[in-house]
């Protein structure tokens, strides 16, 4: 899909009939530990690539460390911050899943060992502005019918 999509948890997806349309003044890539905890520090939260496994889906508490090795990067999530938990250091995840997942919708996970290819695919950007007029994009009809659009009903979280 290259355009907007509203998910719910038994539901499949839809374009929205509207949504606002947002712009990027710059970006780049933000590779490795230090990098990523230096942008999140200076500019707030960083999008990073990651794998799925099976078991990240089930996840409910604590820091996830996946021991499978997966690095087969499927999804994107935001990185809001960083911390440590009785010594053990973890990156601070928002997810996509609904707040019904994980904490309401986060998740911490291992930090400093590439745990799901995190500290490989991650980059920030800054707003292009936030005092524009808004801009929305009207959805045609080809949009929200295309064959391209994933009109599955998947079992809680979808991919």
């Amino acid at each position: 899909m290259e355009v907007c999509r509203n998910c719910s948890p038994g539901e499949a997806c839809v374009v929205p009939p509207a949504y606002q349309v947002y712009h990027v003044e710059n970006y780049g890539d933000c590779i490795g530990e230090e990098a990523m905890k230096q942008e999140i520090y200076q500019r707030g939260p960083i999008v990073a690539s990651i794998a799925v496994p099976d078991l990240l889906e089930s996840y409910t508490e604590g820091i996830y460390c996946d021991q499978t090795g997966d690095l087969t990067t499927v999804h994107a999530v935001e990185v809001v911050g960083f911390g440590e938990e009785e010594g053990a250091p973890y990156w601070l995840v928002r997810n996509s899943w609904g707040a019904e997942w994980g904490l309401q919708g986060f998740f911490k996970l291992c930090r400093g060992v590439n745990n799901l290819d995190i500290e490989t695919k991650a980059a920030w950007a800054t707003p292009l502005n936030t005092w524009s007029p808004v801009v929305w994009h009207n959805s045609t009809v080809a949009e929200q019918t295309s064959d391209l659009n994933d009109k599955e009903v998947y079992a809680f979280p979808q991919p």
